[in-house]
């Protein structure tokens, strides 16, 4: 015959496995509703989340026009002499060493992709802004050229800046196009 005691030892041993095992039933349960992301949708999310964060890193500098990469894409547009820190290198070299630097810390991109970063800006009531120089649309290309037209499977990731210029609203469309490189 067991003491009153003894069985309170038993009962609780019971009772732990007991709540294990519902809480186990529960995870499998979960778990099989879960959607795994496949490739090309991690890959998706993945450049997306680099072109946000390349637009959003910090350059160094503290002025306005130079302070992130965004804010210095607008420089290098409208503001093509402007140097950054008064005596620091122009907006379109500073834009060129911190988005090539930036990208070729991942080793993602460096082993198994090529990319290009394009950027245009509009005008918020449509066509785009044209260089008097040259009489061509304005552009800044970054990265691996031939991905434009060449016809091969790309990740594409859009993003806009909207910024106010003397000659009225601008929206700069930039496009981060990925591509495995072929082996």
């Amino acid at each position: 015959m067991y003491k009153p005691d003894e069985r309170k030892g038993q009962t609780s041993v019971i009772l732990i496995l007991f709540i294990i095992v519902i809480f186990g039933g529960l995870a499998v349960f979960l778990l099989t509703f879960a959607k795994t992301f496949g490739q090309p949708e991690y890959m998706n999310l993945y450049t997306h989340n680099l072109l946000l964060s390349v637009m959003r890193t910090d350059t160094g500098y503290t002025d306005s026009r130079c302070r992130l990469v965004s804010d210095t894409m607008s420089c290098a547009f409208f503001e093509s002499d402007w140097r950054c820190g008064g005596n620091g290198p122009r907006c379109r070299s500073l834009i060129n060493t911190t988005i090539t630097g930036y990208i070729s810390e991942f080793e993602l991109i460096q082993k198994s992709y090529r990319y290009l970063l394009i950027a245009k800006p509009e005008y918020l009531s449509g066509g785009e802004v044209i260089n008097p120089v040259t009489n061509q649309p304005l552009r800044i290309k970054i990265g691996d050229l031939s991905l434009e037209e060449e016809r091969v499977n790309k990740i594409v990731a859009n993003e806009q800046i909207q910024k106010t210029t003397s000659s009225g609203p601008i929206i700069i469309k930039v496009q981060l196009i990925l591509s495995q490189k072929k082996d």
